[in-house]
């Protein structure tokens, strides 16, 4: 009797698993615009009745599930995660597995502490590197709460720039700059963010009523630096060489190129790699815009004043070994009011927690 009990729990137990992973993947296929709403409420349903140990599994199907999907996910792991006791071996070693989702991690760094706080901060003193920014953020808090304590101005200069070298956040990051600003050491942001300061640019084309952004200029179809062009009101101009020398790295190309409305600009820059890999192009811009690298388009946004901030546009890309070229489009639209006359983008190339691989220039 107890033997057919036990075959009948364990089958039963097989059964949940394999009705589990399928509800997860129904929930993984949910995407924009309503597409495959209906079922992921079903499946949701079932996952929402799930016990607490149904926990590393779920945090499992976050991995490459979009960001609506993981919602969905955590919504999921949030209420079995009210149905009884954390299986907290499994959950963190599912964290201390770095190639796992960063957001399904920093879930399960979130439930350790909710269960056992007395872990946090021994957990963060080993977590400044990690691919998770949020932990990082949490993990370089804690070295800057460090640094209080310390009486000698050395030391808290040391301890800046080793929480500087780590951070990845812009507000923590701009921070950590006053405060050793404070202490009479300048960072340099341009060099910390691995801003792209020198450029041949080309302009102005024409986008009237904002109609061109999708017409292929000659810029777009080959970078020879010794051709000219007929742009805008038959204007003739070839490539210009400029760098800025902006602190916070922008390319304003009204200082390129003048101040031009209903206009289009082109720059191109190389960026050198010693070996083939994996890199985020993060983009601000305030204009409509496109990014190719290696003649491959990775960001377009036909969006016009729409606001300008740091990493406004990330975009994933390959390097190969040697040169590598960048090349942006920037289209300014015909507004006169003084708000509207900015003309200009800021890029950078990272890994991607955001650290930055340099300006690209050959040593």
């Amino acid at each position: 009797m107890c033997v057919i009990g036990c075959m009948i729990l364990t089958g039963a137990k097989e059964t949940q698993g394999v009705d589990l992973k399928t509800w997860i993947e129904t929930v993984k296929r949910v995407g924009p615009e309503g597409k495959g709403h209906e079922a992921a409420i079903q499946a949701m349903s079932m996952l929402s009745k799930q016990p607490a140990d149904s926990i590393p599994q779920l945090l499992e199907g976050m991995n490459g599930a979009n960001r609506l999907a993981v919602n969905w996910l955590r919504s999921a792991v949030e209420s079995a995660a009210d149905k009884g006791n954390l299986p907290l071996a499994e959950i963190k070693s599912f964290l201390e597995k770095k190639d796992n989702s960063p957001f399904a991690r920093r879930l399960a760094f979130e439930l350790i502490v909710a269960a056992s706080p007395e872990q946090k901060k021994a957990m963060l003193l080993e977590m400044l590197d990690d691919p998770s920014l949020e932990i990082r953020r949490d993990a370089v808090e804690l070295e800057l709460s460090k640094i209080k304590a310390l009486t000698k101005q050395s030391e808290k200069i040391a301890g800046y720039r080793k929480a500087l070298s780590h951070s990845r956040e812009i507000a923590q990051i701009k921070l950590i700059a006053d405060a050793l600003s404070e202490l009479g050491e300048k960072v340099n942001q341009v060099k910390h963010f691995g801003m792209i300061m020198q450029w041949h640019v080309a302009g102005p084309f024409e986008n009237k009523n904002q109609a061109k952004f999708n017409q292929a200029y000659p810029p777009e179809e080959n970078q020879d630096l010794k051709q000219t062009f007929t742009g805008m009101d038959g204007i003739q101009f070839g490539w210009k060489q400029y760098q800025s020398s902006d602190e916070e790295g922008i390319v304003d190309l009204n200082k390129a190129l003048a101040n031009h409305k209903g206009a289009i600009a082109y720059a191109y820059s190389d960026f050198y790699c010693d070996h083939p890999r994996q890199i985020d192009v993060r983009l601000a811009c305030i204009n409509a815009n496109k990014v190719w690298i290696n003649g491959k388009l990775v960001i377009s946004n036909d969006v016009y004043h729409a606001g300008m901030n740091l990493d406004q546009y990330i975009a994933k890309a390959s390097l190969k070994k040697g040169a590598n070229t960048i090349l942006i489009k920037v289209c300014q639209n015909e507004q006169t009011e003084s708000w509207a006359q900015r003309w200009q983008f800021q890029i950078r190339v990272t890994d991607d927690t955001g650290k930055a691989l340099g300006d690209g220039k050959q040593k």
